[in-house]
């Protein structure tokens, strides 16, 4: 057999010794890099490996250090004003080019925190979303509080502080609890379920969860010398991250075995229930609402004698909405309101958090009758979340959170708008953000995740369409790795495909160098038409990654069912609003002057996007950012205003900033950045195009697809020269006279074409 030894100093400048012995018999061959000077042999015609040097942080243009606050919080607490989030004291406002990152990052030593922080606020990032429990999540002391985790999460908020980085706090995901007969304060689990639903219903679940807010606000965080409560760089806290009452992990309809509420929970709710029905209709009895306005309905679990009522299917809810499942729907969104109305007052008004305050991100089983009543309760907090991930086909075990031989796989493109089987047109994308109640709105969760070839395209997207649509924060998912990841995973985004475009996208996102377009649709909806499940006509992504994709049952509908386009989203902002007492009005814009069907192209109302997903391509032509991303080689020549592309890679991207905001005519720097595909050093499948099999799931290095053709500048004033650049922006030769044209070199990401 084989065996494989992996070593490997990350930092070739520590000044500890190392000493490793390897006493074998056969052969011994050596993988990785043995001197930080070394490359790995690639020995694959057109990819070069990624194996950037030690980032020194040298002066370099491609620092956007300067785009962040001296310190987070500098200009004050994070507040909204109307749709979108401001600094407090100066009332700029401020978008947010942000990151996902875990508890193992807070595990790091001091010194990898310090360098995750800079390292990302060189790359334009001014917000962390820390996502993970400070509580154990199972066994006799479930719920208790791990004071060293909360300490090590001290030091990461304060190293982000330093580096001008924001911190969104989210403690709470069904999937880090696991319940049993040994937690007696919740009867009825077993075998280690997740309390699904549980958290919006049951007051203890909720004392407990409560105490969690406290032990994590309210110390005092020793190297700010504030509460988390207190400190402006503490921008936002979610009470709930991916769950609710209207998906189907509330599947009370499940055998015993299944459904995710066992019997004396199922057996509290329903007394809430009951309760509720005879508020809403007084003077008349259980028996009498069921025979009445319910027309004699029941279902297995109704047991009236014991002050129960039962709840029908959540597919049979949405499919038939009779007056009992409009009744129960009405019940489910003011319980989710009601859980989040007072929680948010919990932190705000309880415990003093002087930051913002969010409900939760999740999706519903019915994007059409139960996706506005789900926004509908998130609403009473200070703004709305959604998530999203775009998927190829990826299936197999464990395919959910890793990537592995043995899997199959294939890959998609999010600028075709097909399904991922190939077999249909699917018009959704998880970075199409809806705007609800007149509040800022995010996207906490987003990623195209690999096994994928074609990605080069999302960060380009949720920069230049966030920046379209007014999007107030895009959250990558998911940041670990210290500086950059070593092969790809199945959430990466610290590689060249994601991480690597950074430094253009995040300055066209936070500098709004392509335009918020006005309101392409601006909707309302009446509370009483929600809870008649009416529904709304807002298109709601269901881009689920495979691990939630899961829950959804078999055959469930997830296609966009809704009145309006969901190419919308490509011209202008979608909003939905919501009224009470009142009827509706809506006004939508006319797309037929911008979305033509005919030749499969979608303009932006503001003039400076186009997509086509018959190309699969998408162009940039805003005055200080334009470029291409998607199939290269197949557009040809691609004609912008300030600039012709031609590259004959089948797939990448190319963009030109100008790094001082002006027009690229007349900028005194312009950063031209490409990208075009990544993949695992040794990554093989059984075939190369189509579903096939994961034969061997690769190592480091990242290798990267060599890049080739040409930007031919236009108009451009005075004289230039231009540098290329390195990972970290280091020049990589003398900067030389510039005439207009510059030829792509095979392994330069970037280039500064500078007077």
């Amino acid at each position: 057999g084989t065996t494989t030894l992996e070593f490997e100093v990350t930092d070739p400048k520590t000044t500890t010794a190392y000493d490793c012995f390897v006493l074998a018999r056969g052969t011994f061959v050596p993988r990785g890099k043995l001197r930080p000077d070394e490359k790995t042999p690639v020995n694959e015609p057109g990819w070069f490996a990624f194996e950037p040097e030690p980032d020194t942080f040298a002066p370099t243009p491609l620092d956007l250090r300067s785009l962040n606050e001296p310190f987070a919080g500098a200009g004050g607490f994070i507040a909204t004003r109307g749709e979108e989030f401001i600094h407090a004291n100066s009332g700029e406002p401020v978008r947010f080019w942000a990151v996902n990152t875990g508890p193992d990052t807070a595990r790091k030593s001091r010194a990898e925190v310090d360098l995750f922080a800079r390292t990302l606020a060189k790359r334009g990032v001014n917000l962390v979303r820390i996502h993970g429990p400070i509580y154990a999540g199972a066994g006799t002391n479930f719920g208790a509080v791990d004071t060293e985790q909360i300490g090590r999460l001290h030091y990461l908020i304060a190293a982000l502080k330093r580096e001008g980085i924001y911190t969104c706090l989210s403690i709470y995901f069904p999937l880090w609890v696991r319940l049993g007969p040994e937690n007696t304060d919740f009867p009825g689990y077993a075998g280690g379920k997740h309390p699904f639903a549980l958290l919006y219903f049951n007051e203890k679940f909720q004392a407990r969860y409560r105490s969690w807010w406290d032990a994590l606000l309210t110390p005092v965080n020793p190297h700010t010398g504030l509460a988390l409560k207190d400190d402006p760089a503490v921008a936002m806290a979610e009470l709930v991250n991916e769950d609710s009452l209207f998906f189907w992990t509330f599947n009370l309809d499940a055998a015993p075995d299944k459904t995710n509420l066992p019997e004396p929970q199922r057996a509290l709710l329903e007394r809430q229930f009951a309760d509720w029905l005879r508020a809403k209709y007084p003077g008349q009895s259980l028996a009498e609402i069921r025979a009445g306005p319910w027309q004699g309905l029941t279902v297995p679990h109704d047991a009236l004698a014991a002050d129960r009522v039962g709840f029908r299917p959540l597919w049979a809810m949405f499919n038939e909405r009779k007056t009992r499942d409009r009744d129960t729907a009405q019940f489910l969104a003011e319980l989710q309101a009601k859980f989040y109305g007072e929680h948010h007052a919990y932190l705000k008004r309880t415990l003093g958090f002087k930051g913002l305050v969010q409900a939760s991100n999740w999706t519903t089983a019915s994007a059409q009758y139960f996706g506005p009543l789900e926004q509908w309760s998130n609403a009473v907090t200070d703004y709305l979340d959604q998530h999203g991930y775009y998927e190829g086909i990826h299936t197999g075990d464990a395919a959910s959170y890793a990537i592995q031989a043995g899997q199959k796989h294939d890959d998609r493109s999010a600028l075709r708008f097909r399904s991922a089987d190939g077999t249909k047109d699917d018009f959704s994308n998880p970075l199409f953000d809806p705007g609800y109640a007149g509040k800022p709105s995010i996207i906490s969760e987003v990623n195209f995740p690999p096994p994928n070839r074609l990605r080069a395209d999302f960060p380009v997207l949720a920069a230049a369409y966030g920046a379209l649509q007014g999007t107030d924060a895009v959250m990558h998912f998911a940041a670990n790795a210290t500086t950059w990841e070593s092969r790809p995973s199945k959430f990466s985004l610290q590689t060249p495909a994601v991480l690597g475009q950074f430094p253009a996208t995040a300055l066209i996102y936070r500098r709004g160098l392509v335009r918020t377009a006005p309101k392409v649709a601006d909707l309302q909806a009446s509370r009483e038409d929600l809870f008649a499940l009416r529904g709304a006509p807002v298109p709601t992504a269901q881009n689920f990654d495979a691990l939630r994709a899961a829950d959804v049952p078999p055959g469930a509908t997830l296609t966009n069912v809704a009145a309006l386009d969901s190419l919308a989203f490509l011209v202008g902002r979608v909003s939905l609003d919501f009224v009470t007492n009142a009827p509706a009005r809506s006004q939508v814009t006319d797309l037929t002057p911008f979305v033509n069907r005919a030749t499969k192209t979608a303009r932006s109302q503001t003039g400076e996007l186009e997509w086509n997903w018959d190309q699969g391509l998408v162009k940039i032509s805003a005055p200080a950012a334009q470029g291409v991303t998607g199939f290269l080689g197949a557009a040809g020549r691609v004609e912008l205003p300030g600039a012709i592309i031609e590259s004959p890679l089948e797939y990448g991207s190319v963009l030109l900033v100008a790094l001082d905001g002006k027009p690229l005519s007349d900028s005194a720097q312009v950063l031209v950045q490409v990208m075009s595909e990544e993949k695992p050093f040794g990554w093989q499948t059984d075939s190369a195009s189509g579903v096939r099999t994961i034969q061997n799931a690769g190592q480091a290095p990242i290798l990267v697809r060599e890049f080739a053709g040409s930007v031919r500048f236009k108009n451009l004033s005075g004289a230039r020269h231009v540098t290329p650049l390195d990972a970290n922006g280091t020049a990589l030769a003398e900067p030389t006279a510039f005439t207009g044209e510059l030829r792509l070199r095979p392994e330069t990401f970037y280039y500064l074409v500078s007077r």
